[in-house]
């Protein structure tokens, strides 16, 4: 890595800690650090880190981007999944700047991956940020994209499926989201809900289906799913893909992308996405 990527990302590590002591009135310790050439999240005692996992083209195994996840490395996570760190958030704004806190480490941390990676970025929001969050969705974390050289077009937008609790605010976000380019993808989809027609009601890009639903779900039922959902011009995610049963169950399915620790588990650094080829002119 040259020096060329390395200045650029120390100011905008110190673009992002000015701004967020700003928003606390300029008390905020600094969110962002970089050891070891890689950027962390700093919460009090808690010390966090991104890891991607590739996402594959089901046909031609070929990776098409990466969703990046949390990684805990230091405080006091031990035992708990990387997601409990929102439970320190006291309030809805607190929630919303930890969430974009979070979205913004994987941003910076992608940005270091630029000159082999020319693939999507999938990114989790969490479920509250749709109820908290009444309008302009997607607006504020626009600007941070930019500033890491990065446009809505090569994210995607993961929501979870908690059974769709309040479709028209799910809706009105996914709409917010779609129109300024990002791509979004309904996480879980089967956990709660199998209603494929409010699904499609909503509009969303992408849909990765529940792991439990696709392993004890009744014989058959993944592989109609799948067709239905590609029928809408919907993409079908299989993921959580832990097990050879898993994956045959899933090419067998149809389904368009696979992700899972089978295919690739996460890792700090991207996989290289290979750039499609020009086809050679006729002699």
């Amino acid at each position: 890595m040259d020096l060329l990527t390395i200045v650029p990302l120390t100011e905008l590590v110190h673009y992002f800690n000015k701004r967020n002591r700003l928003d606390y009135g300029g008390a905020a310790d600094d969110l962002f650090e970089i050891v070891d050439r890689r950027v962390r999240l700093r919460l009090g005692k808690m010390v966090l880190g991104s890891r991607y996992q590739p996402v594959l083209e089901q046909v031609s195994c070929r990776i098409l981007g990466h969703e990046a996840l949390l990684h805990p490395l230091g405080g006091n996570l031990q035992g708990l999944p990387p997601q409990a760190v929102f439970l320190e958030a006291r309030d809805d704004g607190e929630l919303i700047r930890l969430d974009r806190a979070v979205r913004t480490l994987h941003a910076l941390n992608f940005l270091l991956e630029q000159d082999q990676h020319d693939g999507f970025l999938s990114l989790n929001v969490h479920p509250q940020l749709i109820r908290a969050v009444r309008d302009q969705h997607g607006h504020v974390f626009e600007s941070v994209l930019s500033r890491c050289g990065l446009t809505p077009e090569r994210i995607v937008l993961e929501l979870s499926d908690d059974g769709l609790e309040h479709p028209g605010q799910l809706k009105a976000a996914i709409a917010a989201y779609r129109e300024r380019g990002y791509r979004v993808a309904i996480d879980n989809f089967g956990r709660h809900s199998c209603d494929v027609d409010r699904l499609a009601a909503l509009m969303p890009d992408i849909v990765k289906l529940d792991r439990g639903f696709a392993l004890r779900g009744p014989s058959g039922s993944v592989g109609k799913l799948s067709r239905q959902l590609r029928e809408r011009g919907i993409k079908v995610v299989g993921h959580g893909i832990d097990t050879a049963e898993h994956l045959d169950l899933m090419v067998e399915a149809g389904v368009d992308w696979l992700q899972g620790h089978l295919i690739a588990r996460p890792a700090a650094n991207c996989r290289p996405v290979p750039r499609p080829q020009r086809k050679r002119a006729a002699a």
